[in-house]
């Protein structure tokens, strides 16, 4: 005699992540001032062609960081493209700020001005997640770092040979309680747990940053996970 189990009962029990787009920001505004929900210290970053945009190359500030004025915590997952249009001295440098924070509990847009040169020491005195793409250098030796602040700990690292820069990049991180993967054109290059230095950051901002470097980013968007049942 066969049983019949009704398929939705069985896909009850398949662990699955419910997914809630929370940003999805192409950029498409005129060229000029970024939106008001964004903003940026060091290098003034702005619109240009649909594009986040900022040369930090050339300009008399070689660092910027712009952030995303929304606070996101718990499941996070966050991915865009990214292009480097020039680096004199071949840094070729894609940084993310992740779940930053103030330790003082002020908005980090409140004190922007203590962070008005961009010095990169500045953001290691904060609460959150640094995730590093650099070339230094040596293209297409690619490092790949993930640092734990305040204190600048070293998380994780690995090179990877075989990336472009002038390629348009595709980068994607997910955290997911402990854990978290840094992926780029569909390939995840780094995965671990952060379970060594501060208390896990589950709330903050998210932020770009960039170094010597002269780039742009699109189609941003960020996604709340639910944790895996």
């Amino acid at each position: 005699m066969s049983i019949i189990i009704p398929i939705l009962w069985l896909l009850s029990f398949i662990p699955y992540q419910q997914k809630e787009i929370l940003i999805n920001e192409s950029f498409n505004y005129p060229d000029g001032p970024l939106p008001s929900v964004w903003w940026s210290e060091g290098a003034e970053a702005r619109i240009q062609d649909g594009h986040l945009f900022v040369d930090a190359d050339t300009a008399a500030r070689r660092v910027s960081t712009i952030w995303l004025d929304y606070h996101m915590s718990g499941n996070i997952q966050v991915e865009f493209d990214v292009k480097v249009v020039s680096s004199s001295d071949e840094a070729n440098n894609i940084n993310c700020f992740f779940l930053y924070s103030d330790p003082s509990g002020k908005s980090l847009r409140s004190t922007a001005k203590d962070r008005e040169s961009g010095a990169y020491n500045l953001y290691h005195k904060l609460n959150g997640y640094i995730f590093t793409n650099v070339t230094n250098g040596n293209p297409p030796n690619v490092r790949v770092r993930f640092r734990d602040n305040p204190g600048f700990h070293l998380l994780g690292e690995i090179f990877v040979n075989d990336l472009a820069p002038v390629d348009i990049h595709h980068i994607k991180i997910v955290k997911n309680s402990a854990g978290f993967q840094y992926w780029i054109d569909d390939k995840m290059i780094l995965e671990l747990e952060d379970d060594q230095f501060n208390t896990l950051h589950e709330e903050g901002l998210f932020g770009f940053r960039t170094w010597h470097t002269s780039l742009w980013w699109d189609n941003l968007i960020i996604t709340q996970l639910d944790s895996t049942r």
